[in-house]
């Protein structure tokens, strides 16, 4: 098994943490209320460090900035996915083909990975499993009518992550 850093961070959204193989992020987690959750949820992939990374600030930094007004390249971070079936690895990789403050449907990524319409389930497997959210986007993955469908981190924080990228009008009042 291949030892992994992790690191979390506090955003203005909550904790946030990856864990880095050598290749790039191996697992990431949404953002929880604690910085234990985030270990705790880091720690059941595997052996962790909680070493000094170098990439860990430039990491951090695209956090903060993603929780702030949605800014930051996550998209385009290095990754290494966790072994996984074929299907997983398109579907996941496909995430990337959608573009910051858009959605797309279940039924589109199965078409766009080469797909027929009939895996829309098996798509969103696929999306539960998402080991990298954010930087493998999940959250802009909706149901054909554009409403909001299953969560690994639930409803409203996706509807949070959409309306953060600019993909949903955010409220005009916020509901203290």
């Amino acid at each position: 098994m291949i030892a992994l850093h992790a690191m979390a961070i506090e955003t203005r959204l909550g904790w946030a943490g990856v864990a880095l193989s050598p290749a790039g992020i191996r697992y990431a987690t949404l953002f929880e209320p604690a910085e234990t959750a985030v270990f705790d949820r880091l720690a059941k992939a595997g052996l962790l460090s909680r070493d000094n990374d170098p990439r860990c600030p430039a990491i951090a930094d695209s956090l903060c900035r993603f929780a702030e007004d949605g800014g930051g390249n996550l998209d385009a971070y290095p990754i290494d996915l966790p072994p996984c079936s074929d299907f997983e690895r398109s579907a996941w990789l496909g995430l990337r083909d959608i573009p910051k403050g858009e959605t797309r449907s279940y039924g589109w990524l199965g078409r766009h990975i080469g797909q027929p319409a009939s895996v829309v389930r098996a798509i969103g497997q696929a999306m539960g499993a998402n080991p990298i959210p954010l930087w493998l986007p999940c959250h802009r993955v909706v149901a054909s009518d554009g409403s909001l469908h299953g969560f690994g981190g639930g409803l409203a924080m996706k509807r949070a992550l959409l309306e953060l990228e600019g993909a949903l009008p955010r409220p005009m009042f916020a509901l203290a």
